[in-house]
Parts: C-alpha cells; sequence; structure tokens
C-alpha cells in the first residue's frame, strides 16, 4: 500500500466524511484536503495531528504508519 492510499485507508477506517476531516486537519477547503491526500508529502505536522486527534484507534494506527512513511522514509 503507498502512502496515499494509506492516508485514504486511515480517513475512511476512522468514518470521518471528507469535511469532518477536513476540519479536524484545520485546513480552510475540502479541495486542499484532497490534494493532501493525493501528495501526503505536503502535509504539515499540525495537519497531521489534527487529523490523529480526531480518529479512532485503528485508524490512528494505520495513520501513524503512514507518518513514519512521511518522515522516515
Amino acid at each position: 500500500m503507498d502512502l496515499a492510499e494509506k492516508i485514504i485507508a486511515a480517513r475512511k477506517a476512522s468514518g470521518l466524511t471528507i469535511e469532518q476531516i477536513t476540519e479536524a486537519a484545520g485546513l480552510g477547503s475540502k479541495n486542499t484536503y484532497i490534494g493532501r491526500e493525493a501528495h501526503p508529502d505536503q502535509f504539515r505536522i499540525c495537519e497531521l495531528l489534527g487529523m490523529y486527534n480526531a480518529m479512532n484507534d485503528i485508524a490512528k494506527s494505520i495513520l501513524l504508519e503512514a507518518i513514519r512513511d512521511i518522515f522516515l522514509p
């Protein structure tokens, strides 16, 4: 599973809508979030932290794996 797929899997596992995850990440528009999903290396740490805090435990573990891939390739 590539990085973008992991971010999408985490969002879906969390049960959050695009609108909800956009708000949790502190992004102004869902188009910005969708762009970040397509290019996850563009996420900022504060955005990832907001997403993490809004997710359930299963989604958090998937997101942490993706974060490791971003920062520790």
